[in-house]
């Protein structure tokens, strides 16, 4: 339930760009969300939508890109990308488990749009 505290801050970003442009409405937010940053994309919209609610934000759409996991086998050095959350992950070369994560856990704000 950590997207509650995200989106907070989000919402404070988004107003504060707003505000900082002499903008009157925040219309639009891009976020791109890491497979494996533990954030569910099905509760942002919901959670912004509740915070929102009364600011420059309230009724701003969010869009989020996906970034997909990425992997780095420690056997072999061949690099495995998962476009979504996987029972197992293993290399896509060689299949061993020995992997390191080297993207896809990120949150970031991509795009704020006003008007």
């Amino acid at each position: 339930m950590h997207e509650l505290g995200i989106m907070t801050n989000v919402l404070d970003r988004a107003v504060a760009v707003c505000q900082e442009h002499g903008g009157t409405k925040v219309t639009k937010i891009t976020l791109k969300i890491g497979v494996m940053s533990g954030i569910l994309p099905n509760y942002v919209q919901s959670f912004f939508d509740v915070l929102s609610k009364g600011t420059l934000a309230e009724g701003a759409q969010i869009v989020i890109e996906s970034d997909p996991a990425v992997f780095m086998c420690r056997q072999c050095g061949a690099e495995t990308v998962y476009p979504e959350l996987a029972a197992e992950y293993v290399c896509s070369q060689c299949g061993s488990s020995a992997l390191r994560l080297t993207g896809g856990y990120r949150f970031q704000i991509v795009n704020i749009s006003i008007v």
